[in-house]
């Protein structure tokens, strides 16, 4: 008996175990945040019955739940709801977790975080419900790690199955798998949309059936894709229409009558498949009726959906089936058509079978059929084309046919044209051998009457006979342009005139062309203009050749204006490879040219009209060898001009770029010097200021006398313009000039000279020189007054701020010439030759700024750079990159590692002088106050881009209050760890605006932070809230 009692025990011991293992939960562990944790293995699950749960039921009732017994999520079609719960525990590093299920077409899905009876999270989704955010239910949620949570979701749906493919995903995964998740759809319904745009614009030129029955396809497969992807949250705001959530179905009828009619029309069914038409046309009706009776709800949902998908289904064989049909009666564009529907039927097919819970449900079956869907689109797009290419051979040989018969006498036509054009070649090679040949000795006596006539412009020969010597200098300069006109153009028209690429500088070029052209213009009182943007100092080209072109275009606008103004402008920009384009505008006030004589006015020996011929005389041979000169620079020359408003000439060429530097830029000695430009012409006004400010002036410009009068302060020039177009009024403007209070006055003019009919104003101004400016003459105009010992870079040097500076680089030279640069400067130089070496200095040692070198043997600059990031004395110091590679992408992937700036090699000084002032600052040890906004240091860090300085400092400090909440959260909470992440970023941010207060202040704090220094911290964060506080309230206060 006691035997018998100790069996039972024992039994009622084992079996009472078994029973709670039975009833345990399977607790999934969330460990992994870079990977997607599908929890549809481990479900469980409960059916509602007489009445709706709540979820305090559903607690309590947790242990009847029953174990679903499949992988496969799919709970099949229900008229109530169904209660799943799955639990899991979060051992991983985040608890930003995110849980969705992978199907949308759910009504209701309602959601419940529990935590040892507390709810931690719940969310109301579905279809029919206004929480979903994104297109299938989603739940974010924060679970603390080591503690098990339940998840319990009630699912309701009477419009399709319930399938329950649960995942859990960390918050940044599931960012990132939503944005791939949206831009994969983005390219189904872009390349959908694309399709259907594509074959609209077709039809509207073929009219061809079968495109616009295509079209309407496609937009009824947008339509349902919409629907069933999920994405009607985003175009119902207030909750998707009850009606439509009902009557999904009838979207897909919708599909089934386009593709129908798309089948009759593209098969030409009743001829190339008359077997099968009359099936076609029974689908037709049958999908049309069923489309009735969905309407109307005259059956349940079920079987409603069963109906709707059988019949679909049907309807896809019998169009696979006629386009066998219509491909065996040699209806070639078929194939594409039955290959088409055979992929969407096998998607439909998958899809439905996961649908009924025959297969189960996952990625693959989910999206089956929309891949199908895209393909069959986009096989359907190919059909037609290979319909329309069909039909198109049969149009070609038609019209082979027709010209087989007119062969003979095309023939005919083209051996007559051959001779005449073999006639016409020869003709021309005669008659620029002849060009040549006479350009040649006319060129040799030329060349004795122009020396001859030259030597007498040095003789005593009285005023008539001076007169006389000039008219033959000007005759014969004529006679030789017009000689070597006809010899350039016999050359190109034979084929051998060549270039002669040289280095050149481009802005002496421009300036010798304005220098010569600015008195010929003026003496026809035409103010000249001469608009000079920034250019490399060298270029590559034929600058005899360039010369050339510019005289012959600039002679042009000469002669063809007699009042207003010629204007020269030039511009550049830098190419890849090393190429410059330079853009050169030539724009005058002349006479113009129609549309109609344009077409004329790059024809050899023609002018425009015989009248003009006889007012301006010329060759016309000039824009000819303009045009030929421009296209062997691999340049273009356009022209626009109207009758009576002027012409403009365009010519862009581009050359090879020997020189980085450009000019002109800012000077030392018109860096912030304060000039008044006084002139009445606004094009030449512009022109003078636009070189004045790239040299480093303060301008102001002057329009008028009556302004300038009213301008107060001391300047340092009054650049005043006496324009030869105003020169009734000289007398006037002069009077002006002279009581105007500068340091300097300089007197431009165009026309004659104002100190010959006035010699008493020598007195008064400092210079007297010709219009247009340039830098030359700038140049010219302060060499006089520049100290003789003045050293502009030693005193840039001189003037470096007081900072630590670490310099990393294999070469040992390059370390030796940044210490022969700073040796005499206030930098305090150390240097290494590699990248661990640095590592180590950073960790012993604070720095105002590192020079990292990239390509190092052992650790290189990048990783030098990531360590350097974890030592607590330099994690904020900014770093560097000193490389070699010039390129924009080796620049960005720098920045993008981790690197604050870019210096590339060769280094010039100049550079690394801005660069050093640019990340440190001149402040004693015990003196530092930090102003809390500077605006000249949000300027700097924006390259000097007043727009972009704004744009830094308004987005940061938008940023700002939610970054302040979180840190005074985290110092209540006193989490050191997640308080020094939050301040590294604010630290980060401070560095790319002019906040240097603040940045301060979090520079400390991260340090004392990273080194547990609890002193400094309860001093720094304190300051750091109220700082923060401050540039808050003063930034409300000022809007």
């Amino acid at each position: 008996m006691p035997f018998s009692r100790a069996l039972l025990l024992a039994f009622s011991i084992l079996w009472s175990v078994f029973a709670s293992v039975a009833h345990a939960q399977h607790i999934k562990q969330l460990y992994d945040e870079d990977s997607t944790l599908d929890l549809s293995d481990s479900l469980y699950y409960l059916y509602e019955t007489n009445y709706q749960l709540s979820i305090n039921d559903i607690a309590r009732r947790k242990n009847d739940f029953l174990v679903h017994p499949s992988s496969n999520p799919n709970f099949g079609f229900q008229n109530s709801a169904v209660w799943i719960l799955s639990s899991v525990t979060n051992v991983s590093n985040t608890s930003d977790w995110v849980f969705t299920i992978n199907f949308s077409q759910l009504d209701k899905v309602d959601f419940y975080l529990i935590q040892n009876g507390r709810i931690l999270a719940q969310s109301r989704q579905g279809k029919v419900q206004l929480e979903q955010q994104f297109r299938v239910p989603t739940l974010h949620a924060k679970i603390d790690s080591a503690s098990p949570v339940d998840l319990y979701i009630r699912v309701e749906s009477q419009s399709s199955s319930i399938i329950v493919p649960l995942r859990a995903q960390a918050a940044e995964h599931h960012n990132r798998y939503f944005q791939l998740d949206s831009l994969l759809w983005g390219v189904f319904y872009g390349g959908l949309l694309i399709l259907a745009i594509y074959n609209l614009v077709l039809y509207i030129g073929v009219r061809e059936k079968s495109v616009l029955a295509y079209v309407g396809y496609i937009f009824a497969v947008i339509l349902w894709q919409v629907v069933w992807g999920g994405h009607t949250h985003f175009i119902f705001s207030q909750g998707i229409p009850v009606w439509l959530v009902g009557h999904t179905e009838l979207i897909f009828v919708i599909i089934g009558i386009t593709s129908g009619l798309f089948t009759i029309s593209f098969l030409d069914s009743e001829n190339n498949a008359p077997t099968l038409h009359p099936i076609l046309q029974l689908m037709l009706v049958a999908q049309t009726l069923i489309g009735l009776v969905c309407f109307a709800d005259l059956i349940p949902p079920m079987w409603k959906n069963n109906l709707v998908y059988g019949v679909g289904v049907v309807s896809i064989l019998s169009y696979v089936a006629a386009g066998f049909e219509a491909f065996f009666n040699k209806f070639k564009p078929a194939r594409y058509f039955i290959v088409a529907w055979g992929l969407l039927a096998t998607g439909a097919i998958v899809g439905m079978l996961s649908l009924f819970g025959i297969l189960p449900t996952n990625d693959f079956t989910t999206y089956c059929f929309q891949v199908g869907v895209f393909l069959e689109s986009s096989l359907f797009s190919i059909a037609l084309m290979e319909k329309s290419r069909s039909q198109l051979e049969y149009d070609v040989e038609q019209a082979t046919n027709d010209l087989h018969n007119n062969m003979e006498l095309i023939e005919e036509q083209n051996v007559r044209l051959d001779i005449a054009r073999k006639d016409a070649i020869k003709a021309s090679h005669v008659k620029s051998q002849f060009l040549a040949n006479m350009s040649h000795e006319i060129r040799t006596p030329l060349n004795a009457i122009l020396g001859f006539s030259k030597e007498l412009n040095n003789a005593s020969l009285p005023t008539d006979q001076q007169e006389q010597v000039r008219i033959v200098n000007t005759a014969a300069d004529s006679l030789l342009t017009i000689v070597n006109d006809v010899l350039d153009f016999s050359k190109i028209e034979a084929g051998k005139l060549s270039l002669n690429n040289q280095p050149f500088s481009p802005n002496k070029l421009f300036e010798e062309m304005v220098t010569i052209m600015a008195k010929s213009s003026h003496s026809k009182r035409i103010e000249f203009v001469f608009d000079l943007a920034p250019l490399p100092e060298k270029l590559i080209g034929d600058v005899f050749r360039i010369k050339q072109i510019l005289n012959n275009l600039l002679s042009n606008a000469l002669k063809f204006t007699s009042t207003g103004s010629i204007t020269l402008a030039v511009c550049g920009r830098a190419l890849e490879h090393g190429l410059h384009e330079v853009n050169i505008e030539i724009k005058d006030t002349g006479i113009g040219i129609s549309r109609h004589d344009q077409k004329k006015l790059f024809n050899a020996f023609s002018q425009v009209d015989d009248a003009l011929n006889r007012s301006y005389q010329g060759t016309g041979l000039g824009l000819v060898i303009s045009r030929e000169l421009v296209r062997m620079m691999n340049g273009t020359l356009t022209l626009k001009s109207a009758l009576g408003q002027g012409s403009i000439f365009n010519v862009s060429l581009k050359m090879n770029q020997l020189s980085q530097k450009v000019a002109p830029t800012h000077h030392p000695d018109w860096i912030d010097k304060k000039v008044v430009i006084f002139d009445p012409i606004p094009a030449t006004r512009r022109a003078s200021a636009t070189i004045l400010k790239a040299l480093g002036a303060n301008i102001t410009s002057v329009e008028s006398l009556e302004y300038l009068g009213t301008l107060q302060g001391q300047y340092d020039y009054i650049m005043a313009t006496a324009p030869v177009s105003k020169v009734e009024n000289r007398h006037v403007h002069l009077r002006k000039f002279v009581q105007f209070p500068a340091k300097n006055r300089v007197l431009w003019y165009s026309g004659p000279a104002p100190f010959t009919k006035y010699k008493n104003l020598n007195q008064h101004f400092y210079s007297q020189i010709r219009m247009p400016m340039t830098l030359t003459k700038l140049d010219t105009l302060v060499s006089d007054r520049a100290l003789p010992n003045f050293n502009p870079l030693k005193e840039r040097v001189d003037s470096l701020p007081k900072a630590k500076l670490l310099a990393v680089d294999d070469m040992e030279m390059n370390l030796k010439l940044l210490n022969t640069w700073l040796d005499d400067s206030a930098i305090s130089l150390t240097t290494t030759i590699s990248g661990q070496d640095a590592v180590n200095k950073c960790q012993t040692q604070e720095f105002d700024l590192i020079l990292m070198d990239i390509q190092m043997p052992g650790m290189d600059g990048v990783q030098a750079t990531r360590e350097i990031r974890k030592t607590a004395m330099n994690m904020g110091t900014p770093i560097v990159a000193v490389t070699a590679h010039a390129l924009k992408e080796e620049r960005e992937r720098l920045l993008a590692s981790g690197m604050d700036d870019y210096l590339p090699k060769p280094i010039e000084i100049e550079s690394l002088i801005t660069l050093i002032k640019t990340w440190c600052h001149d402040v004693e040890p015990g003196e530092i106050v930090f102003p809390s906004v500077d605006w000249q240091l949000a300027l700097k860090r924006a390259n000097q881009n007043q727009s972009a300085a704004k744009e830094l400092l308004n987005d940061f400090i938008t940023m700002l209050p939610d970054t302040l909440r979180v840190i005074e959260s985290l110092q209540q909470q006193d989490a050191r760890e997640e308080l020094l992440a939050e301040v590294h970023k604010l630290h980060g941010a401070c560095c790319y605006t002019g906040l240097p207060r603040l940045q301060h202040l979090a520079k400390e704090l991260e340090i004392a932070l990273k080194l547990e220094q609890a002193h400094l911290i309860d001093e720094y964060l304190p300051d750091l809230i109220k700082e923060a506080h401050k540039i808050i309230f003063e930034n409300t206060e000022s809007h």
